[in-house]
């Protein structure tokens, strides 16, 4: 499979086309493979083209411009290119354990033969090295796509009646064009998710995969099920015990620990999310039940209050707004990047919380230009190019809640 975790510039053109397809309800959830655009930490994409031009009628008694604006959601993932987009290396200090201290060492200071000890004629050596670890993970590559439309001359001469129709259609194009882009933008987040959802599953370290259903009918002897706990007699109490646990979980990750994170090669690096700087993004269906069953005592807890707190409705595919599949690429324990060799389906999502730093998107360059008048064929050309860069870094705090 083609990877961007290289010193490449990836066309991603046809892996976000199919992301596109099923983020846009066109097709159902299909496995896919965004590791092909998905730059993760280690250590050694369009839409079809527009057909629109091509198709438009004769003179109209009246014609209708229907195009309203689009904002591409889980903003929290963005990223400015200058701060992170455009990062190669990442360096983390792996914290020292305390050790003995040398003013009370024995028998450094001290002759154990001595009777009493008493150090005459030792010394303690304050030359003695103490290497600081580090940890350094890498972030390579760029993915680039992009999208074209053709203006002809002449159906322009015989589709409008007035200058300020003409305007109109090329203003309903242009926001158009800019729909597409928020469009694009947002699948290519809802990928990144999707690909830390799957690294989580794949990966399953104790502690990162969270079994709220499990979890539940151990503590209050239950034996309640994804279908039953809907139940309004059940949902209303489990929709505050998860909350309770969520805001437990953002507590335990604002803790300086090596916890909820991918260790490599035995480097312990310790990190803390501060509410400030935490995600949870949350299945709408899920946010909506608890704004409605539980609002008052859902953001009463600072942690949540403060955190960036989004519904989500569909992870990957519109018409499976609850599931992933696909096969995720992320850095193992080893400091390895691996793409999973079988299909990572991972179903009854209920969420996920993770630090800012752990993953993001950042847009490096974006253009469109208007080419010259095609005077033999009397048509322009209006192509537009973007190159971004994306970052998934294991080795930051994230946790995958599950309804099972």
């Amino acid at each position: 499979m083609p990877n961007i975790n290289t010193n490449i510039v990836y066309q991603a053109g046809t892996v976000l086309a199919d992301l596109v397809q099923q983020a846009t309800g066109r097709k159902v959830l299909t496995p896919s493979t965004p590791g092909e655009f998905v730059s993760v930490a280690q250590t050694a994409i369009q839409q079809g083209l527009d057909p629109m031009m091509n198709v438009l009628a004769n003179m109209w008694s009246r014609t209708i411009f229907s195009i309203r604006p689009y904002r591409s959601k889980l903003r929290g993932m963005e990223m400015s290119a200058d701060r992170f987009g455009s990062m190669t290396r990442k360096l983390t200090p792996v914290s020292n354990d305390p050790g003995t201290d040398g003013a009370f060492a024995y028998p450094m200071g001290y002759d154990a033969t001595e009777t009493p000890p008493n150090g005459n004629g030792k010394s303690v050596d304050m030359y003695a090295l103490a290497k600081k670890d580090v940890l350094q993970t890498a972030f390579y590559g760029e993915a680039v796509y992009g999208d074209r439309f053709t203006i002809f001359k002449h159906q322009l001469d015989t589709a409008f009646s007035s200058p300020a129709d003409f305007m109109a259609f090329n203003e309903m194009q242009l926001e158009d064009r800019s729909n597409s882009i928020e469009t694009w933008k947002e699948t290519k987040k809802r990928a990144l998710l999707a690909n830390m959802i799957g690294a989580l599953s794949a990966e399953n370290l104790a502690g990162r995969v969270v079994h709220l259903l499990t979890e539940y009918n151990t503590a209050t002897g239950g034996s309640l099920t994804a279908t039953t706990v809907m139940d309004p007699a059940n949902y209303s109490s489990f929709v505050r015990w998860v909350i309770a646990r969520i805001n437990t979980l953002a507590r335990m990750m604002s803790e300086r620990t090596a916890a909820f994170q991918t260790v490599i090669s035995g480097k312990n690096v310790l990190r803390h999310t501060p509410a400030e700087d935490l995600r949870v993004y949350i299945s709408a269906e899920h946010k909506d039940q608890m704004d409605a069953m539980a609002l008052s005592v859902t953001y009463h807890d600072d942690y949540l209050k403060l955190a960036d707190v989004e519904g989500v409705s569909y992870w990957q595919a519109f018409g499976s707004p609850k599931s992933v599949s696909l096969k995720p690429t992320y850095t193992n324990t080893s400091g390895a990047v691996v793409t999973a060799s079988n299909n990572v389906a991972v179903n009854n999502i209920f969420g996920v919380m993770f630090d800012r730093d752990a993953l993001g998107i950042a847009s490096v360059y974006e253009a469109s230009y208007l080419t010259p008048f095609n005077t033999r064929g009397e048509y322009w050309n209006n192509d537009y190019h973007d190159v971004f860069k994306t970052r998934f870094d294991m080795t930051e705090k994230a946790v995958l809640l599950l309804l099972d």
